[in-house]
């Protein structure tokens, strides 16, 4: 979210609370808001949708609108789930570095199993953007 409302704001582009809508990560949630995003007036041109799970739902969403993937609308998904490499066109998504982030929890816990006084730390991983055919190019600057 935070990401989000940078690009936003470094873009010059005002916050639409309206386009930011919650559901359960499921493909029955992202559906449901797809629909809804899909019947505004001003209809969004892109969907980042938390979960692959979501964007498969906001795949059905856009053809029961009659939208064409990336051409009328774009999908990027977040976690690289391999069963959704069906989705046709494929979906641009972010893979979650998994081993990365078993890797570090592991280490957590045993200091803090071995330490008396320790906390836990909080630490940002990034995941890898997968460029697949679900995102329309930028449009080419003519002047």
């Amino acid at each position: 979210m935070e990401g989000y409302k940078a690009a936003l704001k470094q873009a010059g582009i005002g916050l639409d609370p309206t386009l930011i809508v919650a559901a359960p990560p499921t493909v029955e949630g992202g559906y449901r808001e797809a629909r809804q995003l899909l019947e505004l007036p001003a209809r969004p041109t892109g969907l980042f949708c938390f979960r692959d799970l979501m964007a498969m739902g906001a795949y059905q969403a856009a053809v029961e609108a009659g939208l064409r993937i990336p051409q009328d609308l774009s999908i990027v998904g977040f976690d690289n789930m391999e069963f959704t490499a069906g989705l046709y066109p494929g979906l641009t998504t972010v893979a979650l570095p998994h081993y990365e982030m078993g890797s570090w929890g592991v280490q957590q816990l045993l200091a803090l199993m071995e330490s008396s006084t320790g906390t836990a730390q909080q630490v940002q991983l990034s995941g890898q953007l997968i460029r697949r055919r679900s995102v329309a190019p930028p449009p080419v600057d003519v002047t």
